[in-house]
C-alpha cells in the first residue's frame, strides 16, 4: 500500500508563514493534508489534542463506514531542520511537522516504522528541510534524503513490548518518558506485526465510524481527558504513573484497575463498599 508525505514549516522571511509541501508524490485521491487534519482526531480538532510547538505524536483512523477504505494518519510535531538551525524574521525557531497518510484495516508498515523511530528517538537529529528558498513557502523538502529516513526507519530493530500488552477494549495510559516511548514503540510493533492478524483493530475500535486514536503522545491532555479521548495507548506528561480504562460500548468507558498503586480505582472501591455492607448486614441478621 502506498504511503503519502508531507512535511509543515515556513520561510525566514516575514510572507513566508506555516505551510505544508510534499515530501513524496501525493497519493492518487488523497485530499490535500489540510483537509486531512481538518477531519479531526477521534472526533475532536487536532489542535485540542496536541501542542505542535511540542514533541507530539498522533497515529489514527479517520471516522469512515467499515465497508469503506481505511485511511491512517500518522502526525509528528515539535519536529526541526536536520542541517541548521533556522529562525524566522522574528527570531522564532523554526519547526517542523510531518505528517504520513495511507490506506489500509492496520497501521500501513512506513506509517507504523515511522513512528518507531520517531518515538526511539530516532528524529532527534532532525529532518531533511531546506530553506532560503524565494517563493511563497521558502522552504522545501530533500524528497532524497527523506526516503533515506523512511528506509532507515523499516530496518530499525524495536523488540516487541515485554510484559503483559492492553487488551483490545482498554485504554492505557503512561507518563510520558523516553522509556515510555520505548516502550509504546514495542506495543505498536507486536500490534502491527502479530496482533494484526486477527482482527484487532476492529474490536479495539480503531477503524469505523467511531474509530478511536491507536496512539497519542501528547503535552496538553490529563488522564481524565484522555480516558475522553480513548486511545488504545496514549503518554503524556500529565499522567503521573499508568493508568488502565476499560472502553465499555454501553457506557462510553470506565476505570477498572489502576497500576499507579496511588488510588483506589471506581470498581474495587464499589466492590469494597459492597463487600463491608454485605459483612455488616450478615452481623445484624446474626445478632438478630
Amino acid at each position: 500500500m502506498t504511503t503519502t508525505w508531507f512535511m509543515q514549516s515556513r520561510g525566514r522571511l516575514s510572507h513566508q508563514d506555516y505551510s505544508w509541501a510534499p515530501a513524496t508524490a501525493p497519493g492518487t485521491g488523497l485530499p490535500s493534508p489540510e483537509n486531512l487534519l481538518a477531519r479531526g482526531c477521534g472526533g475532536r480538532s487536532i489542535s485540542d489534542i496536541i501542542d505542535d510547538t511540542k514533541s507530539s505524536l498522533l497515529l489514527y483512523t479517520l471516522r469512515e463506514r467499515p465497508d469503506r477504505q481505511q485511511t491512517w494518519i500518522l502526525l509528528m510535531t515539535g519536529l526541526h531542520p536536520a542541517a541548521t538551525a533556522e529562525s524566522d524574521h522574528m527570531h522564532r525557531d523554526i519547526r517542523v511537522s510531518v505528517m504520513g497518510a495511507g490506506t489500509g484495516t492496520v497501521p500501513p508498515g512506513e506509517l507504523a516504522a515511522v513512528a518507531c523511530l520517531f518515538l526511539t528517538g530516532g528524529l532527534q537529529d532532525g529532518v531533511p528541510v531546506l530553506y532560503g528558498l524565494r517563493d511563497d513557502k521558502g522552504f522545501a523538502v530533500d524528497g532524497e534524503a527523506w526516503a533515506e529516513v523512511i528506509a532507515r526507519a523499516t530496518r530499525l530493530a524495536v523488540p516487541p513490548a515485554d510484559g503483559v500488552l492492553p487488551r483490545p477494549n482498554t485504554v492505557s495510559l503512561h507518563t510520558d518518558s523516553p522509556a515510555n516511548r520505548r516502550r509504546a514503540a514495542g506495543m505498536l510493533v507486536y500490534l502491527t506485526s502479530r496482533v494484526a492478524t486477527g482482527d484487532f483493530a476492529g474490536k479495539a475500535r480503531l477503524v469505523g465510524t467511531d474509530a478511536r486514536p491507536l496512539l497519542v503522545v501528547t503535552s496538553f491532555l490529563g488522564a481524565e481527558s484522555l480516558k475522553s479521548l480513548m486511545p488504545w495507548c496514549g503518554l503524556s506528561e500529565r499522567v503521573t504513573g499508568q493508568e488502565l480504562a476499560h472502553v465499555s460500548k454501553e457506557r462510553g468507558w470506565n476505570v477498572v484497575r489502576s497500576l499507579t498503586g496511588k488510588s483506589v480505582t471506581l470498581g474495587l472501591a464499589v466492590y469494597a463498599v459492597l463487600t463491608v455492607l454485605a459483612a455488616i448486614g450478615a452481623m445484624i441478621v446474626l445478632l438478630l
